[in-house]
């Protein structure tokens, strides 16, 4: 049975009750609708039949035997046969198949149409579907049709030439000539499809970006003519054409980028849409965001700058989470430029973290890590600990990493350092990493007396308040354990041998019950707060039977990880030996022991037999040697990755290729800046902000594939990385041009790695005295071969022992005869040889390499 309407066949479908019942009805349709193609050559029967296919099609049944039909129908003479024939088309074909050949001779016809709405299927057709072949010879008519009289036809082939452009980009000389034209129209959908063109020309030809730069005026004179002018039939809530002006702005920010004449022509008009436009209403915050972006995104003037960072304030106060969301993400990447223009909304930022939106809240976190510098890391890292205790548990992992970083980076003051560790270890304990926690332990080792008595003093009463937060029992215990001589007090003098009762089984059994130590104090509701941030540090002055009780409770609890347990029974190993002068301590701790010797984990037991022997009167004479206090901890101090506290600047990089010297705070004062000096100090920023740094690990030379890498910057020596020149060289963009070690025939000559085809590369070492652990290969690679060198990519990995960074090289096009250098810096700070693993490709002629080679070659004095 065959349904002759569509309408008829779409109730047959709907109306059946199972899976089955629809297969069966639709198999029946499709080969009557076969029968048909054979039988009947009647355009009303194609139309009909081919609607039908469609509608299968959509259902998700194979409808491939009725693409040529869709042909024969987009041949036909009538318009509303050609509507359904290229709807067929665009469906049922794509332009990976031959069969597209025949439509050629279709479109062509359509497109010399004097109907405006055949040549606009046509085009559309095209768009959609045409393949390389096609493309290529229909190129012509599209050119001509953006000349046409009509403006629909004109906007119709504007959209046309995009998707031929960004499916062939060879195609793209073709339409340069006519951006200007359709750039200057008057009819706004013509302006709109040429935003796009004159956008995507760029994208894929050099030649296309210069020629559009020379259009910034008549971009300057559309949203001029936007701006002042009101037009009825494209007012959007008291905006004239947002659409169009949104284009036009992004364009000129893709036109501008890089071109600091093209950015000075436009500095007028932004400040122009910045300051006459509402943004009361969606419309005009949309335009207000397309304009801030623009201006960020091109080196436009300092106070315009300021303007824009200002407008995305404004944002931040917004109760439209997408309006808030935006401005939060655009702000973390211009903290890269303008960091003191983004410090004014820092109180703004601040009080983002709370918002109910758990998106919101993320941007906020990244953007309020992103402003810490020197000046404000007390206020910053006491504000991001506020929300640290309610923040969302998949945050504070980051949270507590990048507090740790903000801390160990910025903090000048040693006790406001371990001040702030403790309290994060206090508060995320759980999620504080290994390198962080021996970080702060070595820093306590090497500090003064003092300060180690506080630490150690304020560990204890933590611990006694709570012992959920494993790094901090981690932490306490060994700090308790190194220094329980400094926790009694000191009037009490050293010599002093106090007698203090032992502790009994009960008070074992108790506090191994209760899984938690019991304060010294009488036990209070506010002891399982966190402690909040206006309020100091508690501290302790325990007697050595509360130690031993601590301790105890601690390797008893289930709460703590088997690693504290472990720690803790090492840490009344240690203590016999702060205490040998009180016997009854002695014995306490021997009985704490004990417990542990029938424990169900072996390992837990082995410690708890081995220090319980170790305490037996057998070895009196070793014991004092092997309990002493242990030295600082030894470890590689691996330094934080570049964008550590700014993760949307890895992800965004920057806003601008070429941008203005940074916002000083004289600027936000409107201070004016006109003599030679500062003049030449900018040209000379301007210069220095060319070079971008982005990282990139490649870990060929290891064994197994590596779980996750990440960019990391050069290694700072031990004890450097709170000084303000290591901070400068850790976060700053590295020069092409690095010093090079005087006195070493070594850093005096270029090696080279690479060469074949015409291409050859070399590699010169060198130096800076500030990094002795770092050295400095300077890549160049020379093009000696008779065709261009393109889409260059030089990747290299070195072994597990040391740390690598890859700048970007100078051009990814090597011309005959040039040269082009990139910066690779490798950290060693074991001094082993020098190994590369290098991974080379590039295209030339047409043809696509790839090469990987290694090299060994350098001196030892290079390493």
């Amino acid at each position: 049975m065959s349904f002759f309407r569509l309408k008829d066949f779409i109730r047959a479908v709907r109306v059946c009750k199972t899976a089955a019942d629809e297969r069966n009805v639709i198999q029946r349709e499709s080969a009557a609708i076969r029968t048909s193609f054979k039988e009947v050559d009647s355009h009303d029967a194609r139309y009909v039949n081919i609607q039908k296919l469609l509608y299968i099609y959509l259902l998700g049944f194979p409808v491939q035997f009725g693409q040529l039909e869709c042909l024969k129908l987009a041949a036909s003479a009538r318009f509303s046969d050609k509507r359904v024939g290229y709807l067929g088309v665009t469906l049922l074909l794509d332009e990976k198949q031959e069969i597209l050949t025949l439509l050629t001779n279709s479109l062509k016809t359509d497109m010399n149409s004097a109907d405006d709405y055949v040549v606009g299927l046509a085009l559309c057709t095209l768009a959609n579907v045409a393949s390389a072949a096609v493309a290529n010879d229909l190129i012509d008519e599209v050119e001509r049709l953006l000349g046409s009289a009509r403006s629909y036809v004109r906007k119709k082939a504007a959209l046309a030439a995009v998707r031929v452009v960004r499916r062939e980009p060879e195609l793209a000389a073709a339409f340069v000539s006519r951006a200007r034209t359709l750039l200057g129209d008057k009819h706004h959908g013509v302006q709109l499809a040429a935003t796009a063109l004159v956008g995507e020309l760029c994208m894929h030809s050099q030649d296309a970006l210069d020629e559009a730069r020379r259009l910034v005026p008549v971009i300057v004179r559309q949203l001029r003519a936007l701006l002042g002018g009101a037009s009825a039939e494209h007012d959007v809530g008291g905006v004239n054409d947002p659409f169009l002006q949104a284009a036009l702005l992004r364009l000129l920010c893709v036109v501008a980028r890089g071109s600091q004449d093209a950015a000075d022509e436009a500095n007028d008009v932004l400040t122009q849409v910045a300051t006459q436009t509402d943004g009361a209403k969606n419309v005009g915050m949309a335009i207000l965001y397309e304009c801030a972006v623009t201006a960020l995104g091109i080196p436009s003037a300092a106070a315009l700058r300021v303007l824009a960072i200002n407008l995305l304030g404004t944002f931040l106060a917004n109760r439209d989470n997408n309006v808030r969301y935006v401005a939060l993400a655009t702000l973390s990447a211009a903290v890269i430029t303008e960091a003191p223009a983004v410090q004014r909304h820092r109180a703004t930022v601040v009080r983002c973290m709370r918002d109910a939106d758990v998106s919101i809240r993320r941007r906020a976190l990244d953007l309020s890590f992103a402003l810490i510098n020197g000046q404000n890391v007390e206020s910053m890292v006491a504000d991001i600990l506020r929300v640290l205790p309610h923040a969302d548990a998949e945050f504070r992992s980051s949270m507590v990493y990048r507090l740790a970083a903000a801390i160990t980076l910025f903090g000048d003051s040693l006790d406001w350092r371990a001040e702030r560790m403790l309290r994060v270890l206090s508060l995320g304990g759980a999620y504080v990493n290994n390198r962080d926690l021996f970080k702060f332990l070595r820093m306590v080792a090497e500090a003064d007396e003092p300060l180690q008595r506080r630490t150690v003093r304020t560990c204890f009463a933590l611990l006694e308040r709570d012992i959920s937060q494993d790094k901090m029992v981690v932490a306490g215990v060994w700090l308790i354990g190194e220094y329980a001589d400094l926790l009694r007090p000191l009037a009490a003098g050293a010599a002093a041998a106090v007698a203090s009762p032992g502790l009994d089984a009960d008070d074992l059994d108790i506090l191994g019950a209760l899984g938690r130590p019991v304060a010294t104090q009488p036990s209070s509701a506010a002891a399982a707060q966190p402690i909040s941030i206006d309020d100091e540090l508690p501290q302790a002055t325990p007697e050595p039977a509360d130690i031993v009780r601590l301790l105890a409770a601690v390797a008893r609890s289930p709460l703590v990880s088997r690693t504290s347990r472990h720690m803790a029974l090492t840490a009344l190993a240690k203590l016999s030996g702060r205490f040998s002068a009180q016997p009854p301590i002695v014995a306490a701790i021997r009985d704490a022991l004990a417990a542990h010797c029938r424990s169900m984990d072996t390992e837990t037991q082995a410690r708890a037999a081995e220090f319980d022997t170790l305490l037996g009167r057998e070895l009196d004479s070793v014991r004092a040697a092997v309990v002493e206090r242990m030295p600082p901890p030894e470890y590689t101090d691996v330094p934080y990755e570049e964008y550590v506290l700014n993760p949307t600047a890895m992800r965004m990089k920057a806003l601008t290729v070429i941008r203005r010297p940074a916002l000083q705070p004289e600027d936000l004062l409107s201070s004016t800046a006109g003599s030679a000096g500062s003049a030449a100090a900018a040209a000379k920023a301007a210069e220095a902000a060319k070079q971008s740094v982005v990282s990139d690990l490649l870990n060929l030379m290891d064994d197994a594939p590596p779980a996750a890498a990440a960019p990391t910057s050069p290694m700072s020596p031990p004890g450097a990385a709170s000084s303000p020149a290591a901070l400068a060289d850790l976060f700053a963009a590295s020069s092409l041009s690095p010093t090079i070690t005087a006195g070493d025939p070594a850093f005096s000559q270029e090696y080279q790695v690479y060469s074949a085809a015409g291409l050859r590369i070399t590699l010169k070492p060198s130096k800076k005295p500030s990094l002795p652990a770092v050295v400095d290969l300077l890549a160049t690679f020379y093009n000696e071969g008779d065709t261009a060198v393109e889409d260059l990519n030089f990747l290299v990995a070195v072994p597990k022992s040391q740390k690598l960074q890859i700048l970007p090289p100078s051009a990814q096009t090597i011309t005959c005869g040039s040269t082009v250098t990139q910066l690779v810096r490798i950290s060693n700070p074991s001094k082993t040889p020098i190994r590369l693993r290098m991974k080379l490709a590039y295209s030339a002629d047409g043809h696509s390499h790839n090469n990987m080679f290694d090299y060994a070659g350098f001196p030892d004095s290079v390493c």
